[in-house]
């Protein structure tokens, strides 16, 4: 009885433990150079990411955001607030990047151990692996020495694969720096690229493995809409929405791009474009280019002109060239490879009789055909029984 006693017992304090989550190791250092932490961090999954993102949180966990931390620091009568979002993979980590970046936000001095930084007055943004961390702290910025003591404090937990290639596709000539946005779904979709944002369907095709690039163009001069800009004559530049599209093969960006028409005006002047936003658009194997907020035709073709993109096809295994041989080198070959393998065969057979030979007349009967292991049945017509050693030619003394 006190057995099945202490069996239930143990078995409850066991259940009891099972109920307790276990506490996730925290990545943030409790020190930043002369930045100390100032309390635990606090730590919250995915579903809960709000406590930290706010309104920004559905558009994270879109992304791919898997868990979130935040941790305080001070030093001396400064404060700084360090959230850490721990990202599926680059890619999300990337566009998390873009996404949580202010446009006026500039790169900072290089910080070696991140793959990507942003930062201003009061707030600086970091990438490492899968990792983004924003770093807010309002009065006393961190140096550019702590920052890069952050980044490598998390670099040993981070995700190495490397980062998307599309942004290496938009056009560099009038982009506006800081004004990417690297999109994996609708909603990040919406709020990059307001002329798709009416269209609530995933008529990218973001379900399908797409990915996009959004980046802001100055596309020459027009006329000025401020009361000041107008009374001196003065204009400013145009700005121009590119959109690029990347789909995992040509027949998927193809379809794509024929349904646009359902969802845009493409390809149309503004002034005929109705109730629908007017974009010019263009498709190079399995990327679709889109350029919104554009006056007209010929403004759009300069952009887009300037986009090329192709496919490569490779195969999983290393390339080799493969030479035929010629009838009569086959022939000759085969006929050595074959007197070669026979005179092999001759020498390994002349070898070991040579070998047993010479066992046998050195020492007879010991290692080879001795009495013992050596049985011959006999009929017993002959009143003589076989001995081993009749087999011998030569007869040695006994």
């Amino acid at each position: 009885m006190k057995g099945k006693t202490f069996v239930l017992i143990f078995a409850l304090v066991l259940a009891g433990l099972a109920t307790v989550p276990l506490a996730a190791q925290s990545l943030l250092p409790s020190s930043l150079g002369t930045w100390a932490s100032s309390g635990t961090p606090t730590q919250v999954p995915a579903q809960q990411i709000e406590q930290l993102a706010n309104d920004r949180a559905n558009i994270l966990r879109e992304y791919g955001v898997t868990s979130g931390e935040r941790r305080e620091f001070a030093n001396g009568n400064d404060k700084a607030t360090v959230t850490l979002y721990r990202m599926v993979d680059p890619s999300a980590a990337f566009g998390a990047f873009t996404f949580l970046r202010d446009p006026d936000m500039a790169l900072p001095a290089p910080i070696l151990a991140a793959s990507y930084a942003a930062d201003k007055r009061g707030r600086a943004l970091l990438v490492v692996g899968n990792l983004v961390m924003d770093v807010a702290s309002p009065k006393d910025q961190m140096t550019t020495p702590d920052l890069n003591a952050l980044a490598q404090s998390v670099a040993a937990q981070a995700d190495r694969r490397p980062y998307p290639p599309i942004a290496t596709f938009l056009p560099k000539a009038g982009l506006i720096p800081g004004s990417e946005r690297y999109v994996l779904g609708p909603l990040a979709l919406a709020h990059a690229f307001p002329p798709g944002a009416t269209n609530q369907t995933d008529w990218a095709g973001f379900a399908s493995s797409a990915e996009a690039i959004v980046g802001r163009y100055r596309l020459g001069e027009k006329p000025s809409d401020k009361p000041s800009d107008k009374v001196a004559g003065r204009s400013r530049p145009a700005e121009g929405v590119l959109l690029l599209i990347l789909y995992p093969t040509q027949q998927l960006a193809a379809d794509r791009y024929n349904a646009l028409s359902k969802s845009f005006a493409l390809n149309v002047e503004p002034s005929q474009a109705g109730d629908k936003p007017a974009v010019f658009g263009t498709r190079s194997s399995a990327m679709i280019a889109l350029l919104a907020r554009v006056d007209s035709r010929e403004t759009a073709a300069d952009l887009l002109s300037q986009i090329h993109y192709a496919s490569d096809v490779t195969w999983n295994e290393p390339t080799h060239d493969l030479t035929d041989p010629s009838i009569s080198t086959i022939v000759v070959g085969a006929i050595v490879d074959t007197g070669a393998i026979m005179l092999l065969a001759l020498a390994a057979s002349l070898g070991f009789g040579g070998f047993r030979l010479l066992a046998k007349f050195l020492a007879p009967g010991k290692i080879f055909d001795r009495n013992t292991d050596v049985e011959i049945l006999q009929l017993g017509i002959s009143s003589k029984p076989i001995d081993v050693k009749d087999f011998y030619i030569l007869n040695f003394p006994r």
